[in-house]
């Protein structure tokens, strides 16, 4: 990949001192000034490669006298300079992504502003019949059949529960590589053995309109949190809620988590010994 240098995203190349520049102010980045960088730096715009960036310093910027290679290495290692070029990359993938949202009675403000967030992100939600990733939230536990099904066709899902005053995101499921839903219910199961009767009601909870025992800011955040997951999935790294649950509320700021590893009773653990 061709390598495009830029500044750090969103820093300004600032004058510090008659001996030092500096790169942004968050807290910013010193670097001792010499002849012919800080005209360097004004050229690093992510779109000049390496060999034009030479071109350029070797006729308008005489006074430079090092290799631009050399400098910008240097800048490189204390984040002063980025490279546009995987930037881009990470662009082209959000937008090629193909992320379906299945929303339950009760559940379509939150999709709408996980939607939002998303949006913003470059990743656009999609209605293609075979998404690399469905998001499926609900109010209250979903039907564990909609599980299945994304399980038994190898999509990766992540199931998003509206649980009273609280949002529930997790496990994120990678079909036979990581800890499922029935691995969450047979660990719950464990403790509360009421637990599959429970589930059983209420997954066939009639329809309600409106979340509203959810703090308007706290599912907001939720949306947020959910955001960054898929983001997170969608980049190439590995989400927060692989083997995990993430709870936030009662209040917007408040977290809880816990771990979800597989059960020996689930039949996913047999696919992941295979």
């Amino acid at each position: 990949m061709t390598f495009r240098p830029a500044l750090r995203p969103g820093a300004p190349l600032l004058r510090r001192s008659a001996t030092h520049l500096q790169v942004g102010t968050s807290p910013g980045i010193v670097i001792a000034d010499r002849p012919g960088l800080a005209d360097l730096l004004r050229l690093l715009d992510g779109v000049r490669d390496l060999d034009r960036l030479q071109d350029l310093a070797a006729v308008e910027i005489p006074e430079l006298g090092e290799p631009v290679a050399a400098v910008l290495t240097e800048l490189c290692a204390v984040g002063a300079v980025v490279d546009a070029a995987a930037a881009g990359v990470t662009s082209r993938r959000r937008g090629s992504a193909t992320v379906g949202v299945v929303a339950g009675s009760g559940s379509a403000e939150l999709a709408r502003l996980t939607r939002s967030a998303l949006s913003s992100a470059g990743i656009d939600v999609s209605d293609s019949a075979e998404p690399e990733l469905l998001v499926i939230t609900s109010l209250g536990e979903a039907a564990r059949s909609v599980y299945e099904r994304a399980s038994i066709v190898g999509v990766d899902h992540l199931p998003v529960v509206i649980d009273e005053d609280r949002v529930r995101i997790g496990p994120f499921v990678r079909p036979g590589k990581t800890p499922c839903v029935g691995c969450h219910d047979l660990h719950r199961a464990d403790w509360d053995p009421a637990w599959p009767a429970l589930i059983h009601q209420l997954g066939r909870r009639p329809p309600l309109a409106q979340p509203a025992a959810v703090d308007p800011l706290t599912l907001r955040a939720a949306a947020i949190e959910l955001a960054a997951e898929i983001i997170a999935r969608v980049d190439g790294h590995s989400p927060r809620t692989v083997g995990r649950c993430l709870v936030i509320g009662p209040g917007h700021d408040e977290r809880a988590t816990w771990p979800v590893s597989f059960h020996h009773r689930c039949a996913c653990d047999l696919l992941n010994a295979a």
